[in-house]
């Protein structure tokens, strides 16, 4: 941990919270892109996450519009304390959220604040900005259909990018194009709803009154089932949660074989920040369709 930068933190959270404070710092896990830490000061805890100028030009304002975006549509998120940059460094300092056991009540609770975020609708996919999906930019052009928004800002950026990286071959180019010819007779049509736009296990947090906290978000108006095909893609929540959804907000027939082109964005997104051991499964699904 860089002293200086430490130490410029607690002046400017001493600043901000109008006290004197005396500091703890832990490092924790907090994902693969950031530095984590967890700060105690005078029976406060706060999350700090800490990067590289380099990785996010604009610093975490991103995340910061994205946690402000699920507030206004009535989703629970940890309050924001600073945000800022220092040097060569970004920091951002959240209010810290204690980790409770996820019991049946938690996925209950759980599955209705999803639904009611996503009964937050607007009349276009998209957002007014572009933000991030891990440290890869994530294009948010309005556009009137899902397909249209989900072919020219999800996939054929990444695809692009994993073609130029040499991680895609002609031939994959080819099964995409095919793909994209399908899209408009497989989703259903909705009207756009807000999501979290990330939503696996490392980006909630179930607290002690059982309810669901959101973080890391990676949000925009799209379609309701991409966070949906999101939490199954690496494990899966609890079947209660899921069993929960579908009664206050049922999907239409035929999720389980759309959960993979949704997935498909996600999928790429690894690629290309983490190489092959993704691709057997992207190609899979773009020959199934």
């Amino acid at each position: 941990m860089d002293l200086k930068l430490q130490h410029y933190i607690e002046k400017q959270l001493t600043i901000k919270l109008n006290t004197n404070l005396t500091f703890k710092w832990e490092s924790i896990s907090g994902g693969s892109i950031n530095l984590t830490y967890k700060i105690s000061a005078n029976n406060h805890n706060y999350f700090v996450k800490i990067n590289d100028k380099s990785v996010f030009k604009n610093g975490f304002k991103e995340e910061v519009l994205g946690l402000k975006f699920l507030k206004l549509n009535e989703a629970i998120t940890p309050k924001i304390i600073l945000e800022g940059s220092f040097n060569s460094k970004i920091y951002l300092v959240l209010s810290w959220i204690d980790k409770e056991f996820q019991n049946n009540n938690f996925w209950k609770n759980f599955a209705h604040q999803l639904a009611n975020l996503h009964q937050h609708k607007s009349d276009k996919f998209g957002l007014e900005y572009s933000n991030y999906m891990g440290q890869l930019i994530q294009k948010n052009s309005f556009f009137n259909k899902f397909d249209n928004f989900f072919i020219e800002n999800r996939l054929k950026p990444q695809v692009k990018i994993a073609f130029d990286k040499k991680l895609l071959t002609k031939g994959d180019l080819r099964k995409f194009e095919y793909l994209y010819q399908q899209l408009p007779t497989i989703f259903p049509k909705e009207k756009p709803s807000a999501v979290h736009g990330d939503l696996w296990s490392g980006n909630y947090i179930s607290t002690a009154n059982n309810k669901a906290v959101f973080i890391d978000p990676a949000v925009y108006y799209g379609h309701r089932e991409i966070d949906l095909a999101m939490s199954l893609l690496f494990g899966g929540f609890s079947l209660n949660f899921y069993n929960a959804y579908q009664e206050i907000y049922p999907l239409e027939k035929g999720f389980n074989t759309r959960k993979d082109l949704y997935n498909l964005y996600p999928l790429l997104i690894h690629l290309n920040l983490f190489g092959n051991p993704y691709l057997q499964s992207i190609k899979t699904i773009i020959t199934k369709f």
